[in-house]
């Protein structure tokens, strides 16, 4: 399952069949307010699908490390916005400082922490003095589905949190951090952590 899900259109498909995808566009509507003309930045964009979901006029610029993904959302979506294949790190933060808005969809399962704190210091300088960073992430909790826990045990991230865990990272970067788990974001059961951290 792990390999072929490196596979775009079929991780896309089952982002879509278990609803993972429809409760990213979900989380977004419901924790951020987008408008034209804002700078986003996405980090692990993926194959790029979440760009049929964002408003026109974005000035949109995702990140993916996996060379199969950009490439495919290169040639689906590079009308829509720019793409490149590196790690988002301070040489990025430098050349693409004032967002407005970083996304990490699904992101920070997949880095440990010593990684992920500095990738985090990097969002926040990127990020304008008003901005924010938005998070989703498969999340461990008490009392959870057993078809939950089973799919967060077999991710292909190495780091899946609770709550806690979570929110302790995104305030080593941040002053401001709001963090809400939903059980009721996707077809399949499962367990969301939503994050919005500002300076």
């Amino acid at each position: 399952m792990k390999e072929l899900l490196k596979h775009p259109a079929l991780y896309q498909a089952y982002q879509n069949a278990g609803g993972f995808f429809g409760a990213r566009i979900k989380a977004i509507r419901d924790y951020l307010t987008l408008r034209p003309g804002m700078r986003i930045i996405d980090i692990g964009c993926g194959p790029g699908y979440i760009l049929r979901h964002l408003p026109d006029g974005i000035d949109y610029t995702g990140f993916d490390v996996d060379e199969a993904y950009i490439a495919h959302a290169q040639r689906s979506f590079g009308h829509l916005g720019a793409f490149h294949c590196r790690h988002f790190d301070a040489d990025a933060a430098r050349e693409f400082a004032g967002a407005d808005v970083v996304m990490m969809n699904g992101v920070l399962h997949h880095i440990g922490d010593d990684e992920l704190k500095t990738t985090l210091a990097n969002i926040r300088d990127v990020l304008a003095a008003d901005g924010a960073l938005f998070t989703l992430d498969g999340c461990y909790r008490e009392g959870q589905s057993r078809i939950a826990k089973w799919l967060l045990d077999n991710d292909r991230g190495d780091f899946v949190r609770d709550r806690a865990g979570y929110y302790d990272l995104l305030r080593s970067a941040f002053s401001r951090v709001t963090l809400e788990i939903h059980d009721d974001y996707s077809r399949v059961p499962y367990t969301f952590a939503i994050g919005v951290a500002q300076k």
